[in-house]
């Protein structure tokens, strides 16, 4: 397996994890899914780097992708980056694919000077597991996220 920055060619396959990632995570979610928002974030990462967009080929296709975006802190010097996506197609799930995902996204932090990663879930999909997952990483425990939807009376 190899593990890349995503190319102006994988915007479709991307797109498509993208649409899959949301019916599998917040299938409330999947009407709402827009493509052309999900191609002009892609469109936004090839422009800008921000977010920034990994993928992990198998036999030369992409099978998962990772994004992550950058921000700074509203109180001391630094970059943070931000965990936002992870999506492995279901038949890769439980090889390295994630793993090396992760490992590129720190070893990318690091040579970038970045000084604090967050990781997690904000839909509550299997969230044990992918605190389980992080925290094999370094990663740590630190609150709760929590959501208040307020268009569709959810509460």
């Amino acid at each position: 397996m190899l593990v890349r920055l995503a190319l102006e060619r994988d915007e479709d396959r991307v797109v498509e994890f993208a649409r899959r990632n949301v019916e599998e995570t917040v299938p409330e979610d999947v009407e709402a899914f827009e493509e052309y928002i999900a191609r002009d974030t892609y469109r936004q990462y090839l422009e800008t780097a921000n977010p920034t967009i990994f993928v992990v080929e198998k036999n030369r296709e992409v099978v998962g992708m990772l994004m992550v975006s950058v921000g700074t802190f509203d109180y001391k010097s630094g970059h943070w980056a931000s965990q936002k996506v992870l999506y492995v197609t279901p038949e890769n799930r439980g090889t390295r694919a994630a793993v090396l995902l992760m490992k590129e996204f720190i070893a990318w932090a690091k040579q970038l000077g970045i000084v604090e990663l967050v990781g997690g879930n904000d839909n509550g999909f299997n969230s044990e597991r992918t605190a389980a997952f992080l925290e094999h990483f370094g990663f740590k425990r630190v609150g709760y996220s929590m959501l208040m939807r307020l268009t569709d009376g959810w509460r």
